[in-house]
């Protein structure tokens, strides 16, 4: 089957000056907003954006999911703004329970909600309204604006930018349609902070290639990864080992091919099959019969799944089913003035992020 980066590939004389004129579409809207041409909505405390400049993979949720436990640990009152992707929320704003229907509140935002019972997390695709309601409802100490380096209505006082491997190799400057890009390279330039989501050789092996690409902003990078500690059952228990038994993997997320591959690791051994649904899937009781079906068949006595997916789960009888247990994982990390690096969780604080929101005040 052709990939669509190869389809991409094959169309590309016609798709890069759509590409481009796309890319000076949004550099426009950019201005526009840093000019003060359109409305935007201030928080009264500090504001952090959790963003990518592709679309999918970059680990965006565990890292909006680490700086919500991080701020818990600082006793910060949080909120986080979200879109909820896929959600039908019956009313705007809407923060999310635990207990929250996913087909309500999103896959994300519950799974955010359930793993951070004391942040509040608020649906609502015009996040410049949701944040003003939830300033006025909650008084946070803290705002945090998922997926939101293109959702300029917001102000914010640090940009974190996620960005994968293949956006710093083949990916590296195609907008859509031409790539995966929401934006042109230029809008780097309002990046406070870069992430990379990889492993940390793989990281040390690229660091060459950041360097030409990203060291130009003189803004610090950070590597991360998803750090696999163990098996879960979804209808709950201590965490188990991995095991290299017979298993069968599903997943409807972005990027499904580098669970495959983080799952081999894992368990010692390919999974007798991977399911795959698209990015976002509503799991219904006929999917369940079918992955038990196949499951059987295989003789697989595991059947595994991503956190993300765990949450849409609920009530369909997937209390034997088993759920990746994940840790996000700093090690390493570039800077390019002078000092010395240090991994992300050793160099943020709460400091930082206020010496940040003074500096955009003055």
């Amino acid at each position: 089957m052709v990939s669509l980066s190869e389809i991409q590939g094959l169309l590309s004389p016609v798709l890069t000056p759509l590409s481009r004129g796309y890319s000076a579409l949004m550099s426009r809207r950019a201005r526009r907003y840093a000019m003060g041409e359109c409305e935007q909505f201030r928080p009264a405390c500090p504001c952090l954006s959790v963003g990518n400049i592709g679309s999918g993979g970059s680990g965006k949720t565990p890292l909006a999911d680490w700086l919500l436990k991080w701020a818990d640990i600082q006793e910060l009152s949080v909120v986080l703004l979200t879109r909820g992707y896929g959600a039908k929320p019956p009313h705007l704003p809407y923060v999310v329970g635990p207990h929250s229907p996913a087909s309500e509140s999103g896959d994300e935002p519950l799974m955010l909600a359930r793993e951070n019972p004391d942040a509040r997390v608020v649906v609502d695709p015009v996040r410049k309204r949701s944040g003003a309601w939830a300033s006025e409802e909650f008084s946070p100490d803290l705002v945090i604006l998922d997926d939101g380096f293109q959702h300029m209505a917001v102000k914010r006082d640090m940009d974190f930018v996620l960005l994968t491997p293949d956006d710093l190799k083949d990916g590296w400057d195609r907008v859509i349609p031409r790539g995966t890009w929401r934006e042109g390279k230029d809008a780097l330039r309002r990046a406070d902070v870069f992430f990379v989501k990889s492993g940390a050789e793989s990281f040390k092996s690229m660091a060459g290639l950041v360097k030409d690409r990203l060291g130009p902003f003189g803004r610090p990078v950070f590597q991360f990864s998803l750090r696999a500690v163990g098996l879960k059952l979804l209808g709950g228990g201590d965490r188990l080992e991995f095991g290299s038994g017979k298993y069968v993997l599903f997943s409807g997320i972005g990027n499904p091919q580098m669970l495959v591959a983080d799952a081999r690791e894992y368990m010692g051994r390919e999974p007798e099959k991977f399911i795959v649904f698209r990015d976002h899937h509503a799991y219904t009781d006929r999917d369940v019969e079918d992955i038990r079906r196949q499951a059987a068949t295989l003789g697989a006595k595991r059947i595994i799944c991503t956190p993300k997916d765990a949450v849409k789960l609920a009530g369909l009888g997937c209390d034997d089913f088993y759920v990746i247990d994940l840790e996000v994982e700093f090690l390493e990390a570039l800077f390019f003035d002078g000092t010395a690096p240090l991994p992300f969780d050793k160099w943020w604080n709460l400091e930082r992020l206020l010496n940040s929101s003074q500096q955009k005040e003055n």
